[in-house]
């Protein structure tokens, strides 16, 4: 009975104390990160997120730990960042249907981007096209670019350092967005 009790509270534990450990390390690896113009925003139920302020655009980045169930998703991180100047609509797309083509077969062999071809254009110089091939080889990718946002997704990185350099990634993405964009 003694054994069955224990195994019982054993078991009660680990499914409260994994979660909230899990949470307590993420805020650990979010805190030691020391990027100028970054603060941890504290979630209860879910991990902590940032929020990213520069001079000429704010952005907050969400977490989310690998999910349990039928899908098994992978832990993410997805990074929404607001600016002033309004661009039109572009996106990356799996499918070739419209898709708009630099010139340079390596990245347009790896990465179809769609929407407004004259914005594309100013956006996807040399520069930003070897940003955006770099964040795919780390498993990112931008998903939606317009009305003043864009929005990055990939994986969660396990280590402070590799999650700094994802985010210093997709900072000067951000940034050379909002430069196409005039703002």
């Amino acid at each position: 009975m003694l054994y069955y009790v224990l195994g019982i509270l054993l078991l009660v534990g680990c499914l409260l104390g994994l979660p909230l450990v899990r949470r307590v390390l993420h805020e650990r690896t979010l805190r030691g990160l020391g990027m100028e113009g970054v603060t941890v925003v504290p979630r209860v139920l879910r991990l902590s997120g940032l929020r990213l302020r520069r001079a000429r655009w704010e952005g907050e980045a969400f977490f989310e730990s690998s999910g349990l169930g039928d899908n098994h998703r992978a832990g993410h991180v997805r990074l929404r960042a607001t600016f002033a100047s309004a661009v039109p609509p572009l996106a990356e797309r799996t499918a070739a249907d419209a898709a708009i083509r630099t010139g340079d077969e390596g990245f347009d062999q790896k990465i179809v981007v769609s929407g407004d071809p004259a914005f594309a254009r100013k956006l996807l110089v040399p520069e930003m096209r070897e940003r955006l091939v770099r964040l795919d080889q780390q498993g990112g990718r931008v998903l939606a670019i317009g009305d003043g946002t864009i929005e990055i997704d990939g994986p969660l990185p396990a280590r402070t350092q590799d999650l700094r350099t994802f985010l210093e990634l997709c900072d000067a993405i951000v940034d050379g967005t909002v430069a196409a964009a005039g703002g």
